[in-house]
């Protein structure tokens, strides 16, 4: 497999395993040896990665797997703050 089709094996995981669809980064860089993943979880500008010394993609993808369902990324929490012109003390 070269590095887009292992993305996507990753992220078609992601949305099987959290049943949503993923479409922030993710990318895979083949090393020499092993694998490199990089998510843009939780955001694009911090983002997570880790990497592998292994010989197959398949032994890669284990990993990955493994590392998805071990970290639980689905309790991330969003938060929204609005600011606005009214002044109020209690």
């Amino acid at each position: 497999m070269d590095e887009l089709e292992l993305a996507q094996a990753i992220r078609d995981y992601i949305k099987s395993w959290y049943k949503a669809d993923y479409t922030g980064l993710i990318r895979v860089d083949k090393l020499n040896p092993g694998y490199k993943c990089v998510l843009g979880i939780p955001s694009y500008m911090v983002q997570t990665s880790f990497a592998i010394d292994c010989e197959t993609d398949e032994e890669f993808l284990n990993y990955v797997y493994t590392e998805l369902r071990v970290r639980n990324y689905v309790r991330q929490e969003v938060y929204k703050v609005y600011r606005n012109s009214e002044t109020r003390e209690e």
